[in-house]
């Protein structure tokens, strides 16, 4: 008798696993899913691969990230692009490349993705399906490769307004954007301050574009093929001044949390004064050296550490050394909007004298609260 309770104790357990072993997930069809190697399923939204990570949006957790080799296997429902490593051509066929955009046919698969065993596949349009190795991935995201999936967005506003026995207004303005494929990185700043006081008197009116274009040589390291920067101060003696550059780069730490990147390379600068002293030059140009540095520290799920930092080195008449420092703290409220707190330095070694012989001092200090909406 205990020999066939056993017996049936056996056959039950066996069943038991083979069902949970083919169990059959439920199709919704807005949902994806994914299973731990544990034996744990998630319900929600595939978000992508990134550096090694597997996101995932669940109504019951939020957004969670995982190490690949923790996934057991991942059912999706809509399309996703796959982005391939690079196989960069060398600097004699950058010169005949008529175009960035003809490298990167081949390096973006786009189609319904799976994953298991360790190993991803992705189903195309025309049936066929294509296994694809995780060393040979670079980045993974949901949708369908078109433009908007490349773009990140943010516009910060902040206003200053004192009535009484003062009477002033300030307003600044911050905005950045950025597009990033596997093979190209393009991004642009944008920062300005407008203080009037007594409804006449303005003592602040800068405006600081900048923007570069990177193209990827291997997964970190890329060449700057060209920045720019136009700057207007007034208040430092600046009509206009336009600097140009090129040169090459490294992504120190590109992961969920942290991206780090620095770029030198040489450069051209040309400067309009607003005055100058009597017999000194209105213009003043220059060959330069410049070094690029941006951090960007993800502390929390809401909460971005934010350092960029750019230096100049020119002749005399130019300023000899020249920075731009910016630390930002940006904390999300809700729904994408983030409140911004941004401490900025920008310092002259050599500043140009107005025509009455006053000079500019060589350090600017600014603070900033402003709120925005990122994309």
């Amino acid at each position: 008798m205990k020999r066939i309770v056993l017996l049936l104790m056996l056959l039950f357990a066996y069943g038991q696993a083979e069902y949970l072993e083919n169990v059959q997930v439920p199709k919704e069809a807005k949902s994806d899913w994914m299973e731990l190697q544990s034996g744990e399923w998630i319900r929600g939204s595939f978000k992508g691969v990134y550096s090694g990570k597997m996101e995932f949006d669940s109504k019951e957790f939020g957004l969670v990230k995982f190490d690949i080799s923790d996934v057991k296997q991942l059912i999706t429902q809509g399309k996703s692009t796959v982005s391939l490593n690079k196989k960069m051509p060398n600097l004699t066929q950058l010169k005949k490349l008529k175009s960035v955009s003809s490298l990167k046919q081949d390096n973006e698969v786009t189609g319904k993705l799976s994953f298991e065993n360790g190993r991803f596949s992705i189903t195309l349009d025309d049936g066929n399906t294509k296994s694809i190795p995780s060393n040979t991935i670079s980045s993974i995201f949901a949708g369908e490769a078109k433009e908007s999936n490349y773009w990140s967005a943010n516009v910060f506003v902040g206003v200053d307004v004192l009535s009484g026995n003062t009477e002033q207004v300030t307003v600044t303005g911050k905005a950045s954007a950025e597009r990033r494929t596997s093979l190209t990185r393009f991004r642009t700043d944008y920062l300005s301050t407008y203080t009037k006081v007594d409804e006449k008197t303005k003592t602040a009116d800068n405006n600081r574009l900048t923007g570069s274009f990177d193209l990827y040589q291997t997964n970190h390291f890329y060449w700057r093929l060209a920045s720019l920067e136009a700057i207007r101060d007034p208040f430092k003696n600046i009509s206009n001044k336009y600097t140009v550059g090129c040169g090459v780069g490294y992504d120190i730490l590109y992961t969920d949390t942290i991206d780090w990147s620095v770029t030198m390379g040489p450069g051209y600068q040309h400067t309009s004064f607003d005055t100058v002293v009597s017999g000194e030059n209105t213009t003043a140009d220059t060959a330069l050296v410049f070094l690029d540095t941006r951090y960007k520290h993800k502390l929390t799920d809401d909460v971005d550490f934010l350092v960029n930092y750019n230096m100049y080195l020119v002749n005399k008449e130019s300023g000899s050394y020249v920075h731009h420092l910016e630390l930002s703290l940006e904390t999300e409220l809700v729904s994408n909007f983030t409140i911004d707190i941004s401490l900025l330095w920008d310092r002259v070694e050599d500043p140009i004298s107005f025509d009455d012989g006053t000079t500019p001092k060589q350090d600017d200090f600014k603070t900033m609260l402003a709120i925005g909406y990122s994309y």
